[in-house]
């Protein structure tokens, strides 16, 4: 992986990887063997594909539910809340079958404290399930904010996409990208986006370890790529 720069060549822009540098620049022993990138080639596929995803959000909000593990929809919750909810009252009932059989005698005090055992085990794995199914629903609700916070950041932004100056690109750009990753004809974009009205304001680079260690990228588009 290596951080690109822009340079000039006959008039045209090209991203150079900085390891093609002298080695007192680049900190390699060998030069980097990757070819240079028209620059605005690739500004323009990095901005297509900003339009594409700020215009779909939809895809936005699947990335998201999927990197959390796949969490259940609502219905999916419901339904596992009341076979819950079903399993516990079941043992419970049970357990109060099993009380009146030793009152009645028809069960030695042995064997009904092993079996009452068994079932307060049974209840407790359900208590310990109920648990987390709740933690989940809290988690999924929390989920469902920041989609509807994406979604209403994607319906601002995109009515204006048309439109849109340089610098307003290069604002977006440095807002919604971590970085863009070339490996031969591949490019991998990778995004940040804002999950609240606060986070808007914050471009993920300033919140990276290496962010000043980090070669200067490109002042071209004002994206990092790698």
């Amino acid at each position: 992986m290596a951080v690109l720069v822009a340079r000039s060549r006959g008039g045209y822009a090209y991203y150079v990887c900085v390891g093609k540098s002298h080695g007192t620049i680049s900190h390699r022993d060998e030069k980097c063997s990757a070819r240079s990138v028209p620059a605005d080639q690739l500004d323009e596929l990095v901005w297509q594909d900003v339009c594409e995803m700020l215009t779909h959000p939809g895809a936005i909000a699947t990335a998201l539910y999927r990197a959390q593990g796949g969490l259940w929809l609502p219905q999916e919750l419901q339904a596992r809340r009341e076979n819950l909810r079903k399993a516990r009252v079941s043992l419970e009932q049970q357990m109060e079958r099993l009380t009146d059989a030793y009152l009645a005698n028809v069960l030695q005090l042995e064997e009904y404290k092993r079996r009452r055992l068994e079932l307060e085990q049974r209840l407790s794995v359900i208590a310990e399930q109920k648990r987390q199914l709740e933690a989940n629903v809290g988690h999924h609700d929390q989920l469902a904010g920041m989609v509807q916070s994406i979604e209403a950041f994607c319906q601002r932004v995109q009515q204006g996409l048309n439109e849109a100056t340089f610098e307003q690109k290069r604002q977006l750009i440095e807002l919604l990208i971590d970085r863009v990753i070339v490996t031969g004809d591949e490019v991998e974009i990778r995004y940040v986006i804002p999950t609240s009205s606060k986070s808007e304001t914050i471009r993920f680079c300033h919140l990276r370890l290496d962010y000043f260690n980090a070669p200067v990228a490109s002042d071209r588009s004002g994206k990092g790529v790698d």
